[in-house]
């Protein structure tokens, strides 16, 4: 057959008259998609035996170790250099991410000299005509004993929370769950004649007189300018700087609020000068963390400029006293500027003191790789602890009495 009779042939295919066009057309789209799908069914097992035939082999490096990485699809200039900040990342798919020192993440999908290199920090002289060297060797910047000393006390475990003074069982945690949005409902009350925290149990159990001060609750309740009154009289009278400190804290939350039923209009500017006197008293977690905020997402409200350094400062400072909200949002700001490992860390602390959002974010790191089985499982073992210490019957009895239920996002009515 000459080419010309081949082209008629192959146009004749094409006539719709007989329909044999159409069939061969058919015939032709049904070839070609079996051929593409054999070729992926083919490609496919050839990575699963490479990925199989791998997968007994240990990974070169570990977290925190420095490399020099490459980018999917870079060029050899493009290289950058970064810390193994998770191994064995995303169940397995990619055996490093990389935490770059301009900021960027990368996700190394094999780990191979052409993906990933170890990174020798080496120093070479350039020598001048005159055989002297143009640079120097790059100081290293000197210690802080100070700083290394707050590290080491922020990554220590935390001071439990303290114990109701009536029952003596141990308070929950701020809202049972460290989320942003605050609960009006609270497991913890505090009175407003004398200052001193109560448990929901004792409360309800006690609602008519005060059991430290025997005041008349329900007479002092209804008088704001009364509650005013002796608000300011512990912050300018009393001799006991936490009882200052716990009376500016009231004062200031009524102002950022509102609410408290002591008259007051609200004034976030004036809340937060309040919580500034507070901390130069001493401070509390509970100012420590009210002022982190105003710093970060309320510095426009409190008539203050966002400052990431004093967010971190306060947070830390929060979190160092014991509160296990302040230490799961420094997880946050921690994994946000790519630092996991100490994200990793701070969740795994605010978690074994009971913050369960906290024990979900370490399961689901534990699938990814990010965190080991014993890491887990000792976290997992301190959180439940945490949680039975703090339950009673007399706290489930006033739950039921008001109709609260704790859930994922804190405590409200049901």
């Amino acid at each position: 057959m000459n080419l010309r009779d081949y082209y008629e042939s192959v146009m004749s295919m094409t006539t719709l008259e007989e329909g044999e066009g159409v069939i061969s057309i058919c015939r032709l789209v049904v070839i070609f998609f079996l051929t593409f799908y054999t070729m992926y069914y083919f490609i496919d097992c050839v990575e699963k035996v490479y990925v199989n035939a791998n997968a007994n082999n240990p990974l070169r490096f570990t977290v925190g170790d420095r490399v020099r990485c490459c980018p999917p699809g870079g060029e050899w200039t493009q290289w950058k250099e970064g810390t193994i900040a998770v191994v064995s990342f995303d169940d397995g798919k990619y055996p490093y991410y990389v935490q770059c020192d301009d900021g960027s993440q990368l996700k190394i999908p094999k780990d191979h000299d052409l993906c990933i290199q170890k990174m020798h920090e080496q120093f070479v002289a350039v020598l001048g005509p005159d055989g002297k060297p143009l640079n120097q060797i790059p100081d290293l910047p000197a210690k802080d004993p100070a700083a290394e000393l707050r590290q080491e006390a922020l990554f220590k475990e935390s001071p439990p929370e303290e114990d109701c003074p009536i029952c003596n069982i141990r308070f929950p945690m701020k809202n049972e769950t460290c989320t942003l949005v605050q609960s009006k409902f609270s497991l913890r009350l505090k009175v407003a004649c004398c200052g001193k925290s109560l448990c929901i149990g004792c409360m309800v159990q006690n609602r008519d007189s005060c059991l430290f001060c025997e005041e008349d609750l329900q007479q002092f309740n209804s008088d704001a300018k009364g509650i005013l009154k002796r608000l300011l009289h512990r912050i300018h009278d009393s001799s006991d700087d936490q009882d200052k400190i716990q009376a500016l804290s009231m004062l200031a939350s009524s102002y950022d609020t509102g609410a408290g039923g002591i008259g007051v209009r609200r004034d976030s500017k004036k809340a937060h000068q309040l919580w500034m006197e507070a901390v130069e008293l001493g401070g509390s977690k509970d100012a420590h963390y009210n002022l982190s905020q105003s710093y970060s997402k309320y510095h426009k409200e409190r008539g203050v400029e966002k400052d990431d350094k004093k967010e971190l400062y306060h947070l830390e400072e929060a979190a160092m006293l014991g509160d296990a909200a302040a230490r799961c949002e420094l997880g946050f700001y921690e994994g946000e500027r790519g630092n996991w490992d100490r994200a990793k860390k701070h969740w795994i602390l605010s978690a074994a003191a009971g913050c369960k959002g906290c024990m979900e974010r370490i399961k689901r790191g534990k699938k990814k790789g990010a965190v080991s089985n014993d890491e887990y499982k000792k976290t997992l073992r301190a959180h439940r602890k945490s949680l039975n210490l703090t339950r009673s019957a007399q706290r489930d009895a006033a739950r039921k009495r008001l109709n609260l239920k704790v859930g994922p996002g804190g405590v409200g009515k049901m």
